[in-house]
């Protein structure tokens, strides 16, 4: 099957070929799992009628409903059904999920998603609960960090349930990788070939293209597009797509990361990166001892060591690095309910990357 971006790319199963390993951790990565058609074995919310509800108010619930033709959200006012729409698509898979449904030509956000640290149904991200509804429409934007390519036409975006293999739904090899289909074919004729071929080897990048790959997604959404996300290729400048807009320090969930990062001393004072701690084809979820010994490579005891150490909490220091210095903190952007049947909304709570010191953070730490 062709692939929907044209016939320079050869698509991931291609690349799984020769690089079995790489693929297979890939696949449990959240960049992997990005967005996915829904059903069954990916919606992670549950359809139990003991926990299958949010209610709004004393007049309002929002039950997930599963049919035979699939899994719904319907809306009640006094008990009566008043309005139904369909879990077409899955956003997300580790701190949660959000759920998109196709209404007429459009497509739209359900009011309702999971949260994973909540562990149940919640107000999806950026809804007042008193004001939930059906109303707001996803555009290609948010596919261009989200998945790897939506196929558009005079329209906008085209139904992949009428029209097959218009969309790449996850972050893919050629999303970062760049088009591959004359490295496959070079490489299926000369399997003996061991020097990669037709395709621009990461390690080969300048420091700053090697950020700008990342960037692309994870520098906010506060920037000027001047073009679109799906055309970047590995090695392209990001100057070219985007005019990036300073945010400061606050943090935006949906990805100033690689702003954060560059106010950091650890950034201008040394050549680290954003892989020099994360490996994008591994799932590093919750390996804070991981990213610990990260910090440790530089911060030896010997040198550049945290100024608060002692022998007796030595322990505890070299066990939270990234807890002291990058710590989680609330997002403006994104409230949730705080409890079933609450209207109070809290925070969701997301990992700073301006790595620094925190003194309130620092002292609450050291005191516990």
């Amino acid at each position: 099957m062709s692939d929907p971006r044209g016939e320079e790319y050869a698509g991931s199963e291609k690349c799984a070929g020769c690089h079995p390993g790489i693929t297979s951790s890939y696949r449990h990565t959240a960049h992997f799992l990005s967005t996915a058609i829904a059903g069954s074995n990916v919606i992670m919310g549950s359809f139990s009628r003991d926990s299958n509800k949010l209610i709004v108010n004393d007049s309002t619930t929002i039950v997930m409903e599963k049919k035979d033709s699939g899994f719904y959200q319907v809306l009640y006012v006094k008990d009566q059904p008043v309005l139904s729409r369909r879990f077409d698509l899955v956003m997300g898979s580790v701190k949660g999920q959000t759920y998109l449904s196709w209404f007429e030509q459009d497509m739209y956000q359900l009011p309702v998603s999971y949260i994973t640290a909540l562990n149940r149904w919640s107000s999806s991200p950026g809804y007042a609960l008193e004001d939930l509804n059906f109303t707001r429409t996803i555009t290609k934007d948010c596919f261009e960090c989200h998945s790897s390519y939506v196929k558009r036409d005079k329209h906008g975006m085209v139904d992949y349930r009428r029209h097959a293999n218009t969309w790449v739904f996850n972050i893919d090899c050629e999303r970062c990788h760049g088009p591959a289909a004359t490295h496959v074919l070079f490489h299926e004729a000369h399997p003996e070939e061991r020097k990669s071929k037709f395709i621009v080897p990461f390690a080969l990048l300048g420091r700053q293209q090697r950020i700008d790959l990342c960037a692309v997604c994870h520098s906010g959404n506060n920037n000027i597009l001047l073009k679109s996300r799906f055309g970047y290729k590995m090695g392209d400048s990001l100057k070219s797509y985007m005019i990036p807009i300073r945010s400061g320090d606050e943090l935006d969930v949906h990805g100033n990361q690689t702003q954060l990062l560059s106010q950091s001393k650890c950034f201008t004072m040394s050549p680290i990166e954003c892989t020099t701690c994360h490996d994008p084809h591994k799932t590093e979820r919750n390996n804070i001892q991981d990213f610990n010994a990260r910090c440790q490579t530089c911060h030896t005891e010997k040198e550049h060591f945290c100024s608060f150490a002692t022998e007796s909490n030595k322990s505890f220091i070299v066990s939270n690095c990234t807890r002291c210095h990058m710590p989680e903190q609330p997002s403006l952007a994104i409230k949730v309910q705080a409890e079933p049947n609450s209207t109070r909304a809290i925070p969701t709570m997301v990992i700073n990357h301006r790595i620094a010191i925190y003194p309130e953070v620092t002292n609450k730490m050291l005191k516990n």
